[in-house]
């Protein structure tokens, strides 16, 4: 069974991969992702250079497959493909899926896969107790991480995706300005982070966030200063926090465990 599910999930990768290039490089409905994102532009929506992240979080997708496949033809621990489950293959096939809703214009239907592409990751967190005991540095570094980036990219990008319907729908904030739900709900992403990075250690997942806050703050400082600065604050909390919480726990960090590996090798 570890063999079938490892060889699924390196597959949904590459398949992943596969649609989002198409997609890009096809222009499917005569459009891309990124003119669509345009159409329902929204202030939440970060400068365009953010989702460079997409091949960061698909090296790091590649890895976790690899390094599966790996593990299920070894003797080696490999309980984390059972504890993964099917749950990897989902989360890919509705990427798939959600690349297809948003460039036909489904926007509504791309907010609920978007949805379950979230819980997806939630329950590979869950499911593998992940960043909450004492790993060795290649499941760190090849189960963890990869993970942690790519839940902490949908986050933020649920919270887009649901922005962007609720411009395609026209609401315009009812008795709160847009300007004033944008730092609302930046002040809550940001509280999540904090729970996230102090509760379950997974401080990659929000440095996720600093980075989208960041290019927030790039695409508004010079027009929309309230919710530029508000983005800057943020992302200023989160590293510090990470940084905190890197410092207050180095002694069973990943650099001492990969210095200890280097000795031992």
């Amino acid at each position: 069974m570890a063999k079938t599910r490892s060889i699924l999930n390196l597959a949904s990768v590459l398949i992943v991969i596969l649609i989002n290039y198409l997609s890009q490089a096809f222009r499917l409905n005569g459009t891309t992702i990124g003119e669509i994102s345009s159409k329902y532009d929204n202030l939440f929506t970060p400068s365009g250079y953010a989702f460079s992240i997409w091949g960061l979080i698909f090296l790091g997708l590649l890895a976790f497959s690899i390094f599966q496949v790996k593990r299920a033809y070894s003797s080696q621990p490999k309980e984390f493909i059972a504890q993964t489950g099917y749950w990897f293959l989902l989360a890919n096939l509705l990427n798939c899926a959600w690349v297809l809703a948003f460039v036909y214009d489904h926007t509504g239907l791309s907010v609920l896969i978007m949805l379950g592409i979230l819980v997806s990751l939630i329950k590979i967190i869950l499911n593998t107790n992940m960043e909450r005991w004492d790993a060795p540095i290649e499941v760190i570094a090849l189960v963890w991480w990869p993970i942690s980036l790519y839940g902490g990219w949908i986050t933020v990008a649920t919270i887009a995706n649901i922005s962007a319907y609720l411009a395609k729908l026209g609401w315009e904030g009812g008795p709160l300005s847009e300007v004033t739900w944008t730092i609302i709900v930046i002040m809550i992403a940001t509280l999540i982070n904090l729970i996230i990075t102090w509760t379950r250690n997974m401080r990659e997942f929000a440095l996720v966030a600093v980075w989208a806050f960041v290019a927030i703050f790039v695409r508004h400082k010079d027009a929309m200063e309230s919710v530029a600065y508000s983005a800057l604050a943020a992302a200023i909390v989160l590293f510090i926090s990470s940084m905190a919480h890197g410092f207050r726990n180095r002694k069973a960090g990943p650099g001492k465990k990969l210095r200890q590996r280097l000795q031992k090798d």
